[in-house]
This record gives structure tokens, sequence and C-alpha cells, in this order.
């Protein structure tokens, strides 16, 4: 893995296992608009497993993705094209909680879903598009952020759709 992506990796996984203690707020619940894919659970054909670093969440990816041995929960491309960070957070129960933090962090441009099982939209930070991806979970939050440049919209969809509770 390049260092490149190395660091971008490593900061969203810092920032994201910092959030975990910090979250708080309620809100309420929007329709859902324009979803790419519904959740998925199951692993996709040659797609490899990817856990969060303290277990309780997992996203699927590519298996031509690099899996971070270093950040846990994070994987990528090589080129830093598109890459993903899945993480646990147990020290909330509801979407609510998070949706003022992750929001205030990452204003969205697109919401995909808002409800009490799912909260995913779209952002762009320093000129990339991203998702968050959140979900409650027994125990917390899974939370995962997936950025990527144009072109890997598809790809970003599917990872997104393949957050869920699991070890």
């Amino acid at each position: 893995m390049n260092q490149r992506h190395f660091r971008s990796t490593r900061a969203w996984g810092a920032m994201l296992a910092l959030l975990g203690g910090s979250l708080g707020l309620t809100c309420g619940n929007l329709a859902a608009a324009d979803a790419p894919a519904k959740p998925q659970s199951a692993a996709l054909a040659g797609w490899q497993k990817v856990v969060a670093r303290k277990g309780g969440c997992i996203m699927y990816v590519p298996a031509d993705w690099k899996v971070d041995s270093l950040v846990k929960g994070s994987a990528g491309l090589d080129d830093n094209s598109v890459s993903a960070v899945v993480s646990f957070t147990d020290g909330m129960s509801t979407l609510a909680e998070v949706k003022p933090v992750m929001q205030g962090m990452f204003k969205p441009t697109k919401t995909f879903e808002d409800s009490a099982q799912r909260l995913w939209y779209q952002y762009t930070n320093a000129g990339r598009t991203g998702y968050y991806v959140g979900l409650p979970v027994k125990g917390g939050i899974c939370g995962a952020q997936i950025s990527f440049k144009p072109g890997k919209e598809t790809i970003a969809d599917k990872v997104a759709a393949s957050i869920a509770a699991g070890s």
C-alpha cells in the first residue's frame, strides 16, 4: 500500500475511533431518497470480508482491494481511487446520537436513507466524494466511510450496501 493511501486510511480510522466516545443529541427520521442499492448482509461472490477493529461490524470489498494490516477495518485500491473504513462504537445505541455529529463534520449533499435502521448519505470532503453509512447493532453502532473518485460510484454503492453487524 502506498504511503498516501496509508495516511488517508489511517486518518479516517483515527477519526472514526475518536468519534466513538463523543457523540450525542437526537433527530427525527426523513424518508429515504434515491438509494443506489439495498443493504445486503451476504458476501458478494469473490469479495473479501473486512472486520472493524473492535469487531461487531463488517463490510465486504472487492478481491483486488488491499486490506490494511496496520489499520484494522480499512481497505482500498493501491491507486487511492476508492477506500473504506468500518468501525464499531460501543458508546451509543441509536443513529439519532450519531447523525448530528457526523452531519456536522460531513455535510450531506444527498441522502439515500435516514431511518432508525440506517443512515446513509453522500458528502464532499477535500474535493472527493464520500459516503457515510451507520446502523445500530447489538451493543453499539456500525459506522463506515467510503471515499471515492469519479467512476468508482458503483463499487462504492456495493461496499456501502454491505455494511452489517458481524465479526
